[in-house]
């Protein structure tokens, strides 16, 4: 007796026990409110004919533009929906990918009610408008933030700063207008911060040398001026570097010497001065430097691309300081005479 009342209760405790391991896989539908506030969403824009068959989406690969809300209807599953992603266990919505999906209208303060649970949000390559940072700063989960390609207008408010997960934001070819807030130091996890093509000016705040994580960082085609900042030389993981385009000054920022792993790097079309710093060697990464159309002059250094300024001395530079890892020379546009041997010039560039 007493054996079976044994094997009764240990039949009965691995059963309450481990009941999920034999668990038939549950199909989560997504939660009411959430589809309702996805259907709300889809109502507020139309959806216009593209003059282009083709769209670039952020991972630089050609898509075909197609209208992904139109499979989301009520009372269907919205897991299911083109550009809908759920949580496998609770069912809520993470992800919200609608780019290239010919979304046209203005965004409204309230398009993201309901929606606390996303993760991944991707508006790229529509044509939407409006100031959307209200409605983005309530999704405090955010780790991804793409909103590329659009026509949003309005200032970075500072509670972007509370977007604490956050390790990507592309805002680039858009309206945005203002200065960069001091709290977007606080974006800690940032690997690509990408804000370039906008209306963008006033100085860059130091704090963006908080962002040790920082892998690349575009701010190019703005109106920023001033100096860069010397804390970018705390970007120790920084490997691609665009501020062209832009209103910089000074003298060529000697603290993204202390950028190691940098392999691209444009200063092109800015207002720096001075000379270049005549040994670069530490940057014995770089395969790209640009820094055409500024007013430095002196010396011609080891690198590359340096159109547009006033250098001497390119055939030392020829030979005894270019990196291996360099694919371009470009010295068009300048003030400089430069003899050396042919053979010697095949030799430095096989």
């Amino acid at each position: 007796m007493s054996t079976i009342h044994t094997t009764l209760s240990f039949l009965l405790f691995f059963i309450f026990n481990y009941h999920d391991v034999f668990a038939i896989p549950t199909t989560y539908l997504c939660r009411p409110e959430q589809r309702n506030a996805l259907l709300e969403f889809k109502n507020e824009f139309e959806i216009r004919n593209s003059s282009s068959l083709y769209c670039s989406n952020n991972r630089g690969s050609k898509v075909s533009f197609y209208s992904k809300t139109e499979s989301w209807k009520n009372n269907t599953n919205c897991c299911y929906w083109d550009g809908i992603t759920c949580d496998a266990k609770t069912g809520k919505v993470v992800e919200l990918d609608l780019s290239c999906s010919r979304l046209h209208g203005r965004f409204h303060s309230n398009s993201f009610q309901n929606l606390g649970s996303l993760t991944i949000l991707d508006l790229s390559s529509n044509g939407l408008y409006g100031q959307i940072f209200f409605s983005v700063r309530k999704l405090s989960n955010l780790t991804s933030l793409k909103l590329s390609n659009n026509q949003f207008s309005g200032q970075i408010p500072s509670s972007v700063g509370k977007l604490s997960h956050l390790t990507s934001l592309t805002i680039s070819n858009n309206q945005f207008s203002g200065q960069i807030p001091y709290s977007v130091g606080n974006l800690s996890h940032l690997t690509s911060l990408t804000i370039s093509n906008n209306q963008f000016s006033g100085q860059i705040p130091d704090s963006i040398g908080n962002l040790s994580r920082l892998v690349n960082l575009s701010l190019s085609g703005n109106n920023f001026a001033g100096e860069i900042p010397s804390t970018f030389g705390s970007l120790y993981q920084l490997a691609s570097l665009r501020v062209n385009f832009n209103n910089f000054s000074g003298n060529f920022p000697i603290t993204l010497l202390n950028l190691t792993k940098l392999s691209y790097l444009s200063l092109s079309n800015n207002k720096f001065t001075g000379t270049l710093p005549p040994n670069m060697t530490s940057l014995s990464n770089l395969e790209y430097f640009d820094v055409d159309n500024n007013a430095f002059v002196g010396t011609f250094p080891s690198l590359t691309n340096l159109s547009s300024n006033s250098f001497t001395g390119m055939e030392r530079s020829i030979k005894h300081g270019l990196s291996s890892d360099l694919r371009t020379l470009d010295i068009s546009s300048n003030k400089i005479t430069v003899y050396w041997k042919y053979s010697d010039f095949l030799k430095y560039l096989s």
